[in-house]
C-alpha cells in the first residue's frame, strides 16, 4: 500500500542536551534556539545544572545523558572560575554518549566575559570584574533576558560568531550553519 500524497514525511534530527552552568547561560542559550529557530540543525534542550561550578555541570551532563539515553550529543556550557580543572577536562574528554564524546564550552572566567566579547568590549579581569563591566555596559544582569532583546540580532551574532570561539562553538553545536 502507498503512503497518501497528503501524508508528510518528516525528518529525524539529531538530538542535543546542553547543560548550562546558570540561569544566565540558560537564558542566552535560549535566546540563541529563538533566534535561529528557522536554522537550528538539531532538536535542541537545555538544562540548567543550577550552578555550583563545573564539576557540577559535568556530572549533571553525564547523569542525565545515562538516565535519557535519546541525546545525541551532551554539550556542557561552564564557567571556568569555579571548581574546574585539568582533572575534569580530562574526565570530560572522556566521557561519550552513545558514539559521541562531551563537548565542553569554557566561558573562561566566566559567561560575561564572552558576552561582553560578543558586543564588541574589550576588557581583562577576573569573574567579579567580568560581571560588573557587564551590567555597566548593559544596565542589568546576564541572567536578565531584556538585554539581549535590544542588543542582539541575529545579525549580530552572525558577526560575533566570527571573534567569539565560543558563540562559535555553540552554533555549531546547534547545528546552525555559517552564513556564507
Amino acid at each position: 500500500m502507498t503512503p497518501s500524497p497528503s501524508s508528510k514525511t518528516r525528518a529525524v534530527k539529531e538530538t542535543l542536551l546542553i547543560v548550562c552552568e546558570g540561569d544566565a547561560e540558560m537564558a542566552f542559550v535560549r535566546f540563541v534556539k529563538r533566534t535561529y529557530a528557522d536554522a537550528l540543525g538539531r532538536a535542541v534542550q537545555a538544562h540548567n545544572a543550577k550552578g555550583k561550578g563545573g564539576k557540577h555541570v559535568l556530572d549533571t551532563g553525564l547523569s542525565r545523558a545515562k538516565n535519557n539515553r535519546a541525546y545525541d550529543k551532551v554539550v556542557l556550557l561552564l564557567d571556568t572560575d569555579t571548581d574546574w580543572n585539568d582533572e575534569l577536562r580530562a574526565r570530560a574528554r572522556k566521557a561519550r554518549v552513545g558514539k559521541h564524546p562531551v563537548s565542553v564550552i569554557e566561558a573562561c572566567p566566566c559567561l560575561e566575559a564572552w558576552l561582553l566579547h560578543v558586543l564588541g568590549i574589550e576588557t581583562e579581569g577576573d569573574s567579579q570584574h567580568m560581571k560588573q563591566t557587564f551590567k555597566a555596559n548593559t544596565g542589568v544582569q546576564a541572567h536578565e533576558p531584556a538585554w539581549m532583546e535590544k542588543r542582539l540580532s541575529r545579525e549580530t551574532l552572525d558577526e560575533a560568531r566570527t571573534r567569539v570561539s565560543q558563540l562559535a562553538d555553540l552554533m555549531n553545536h546547534m547545528g546552525i550553519a555559517k552564513k556564507p
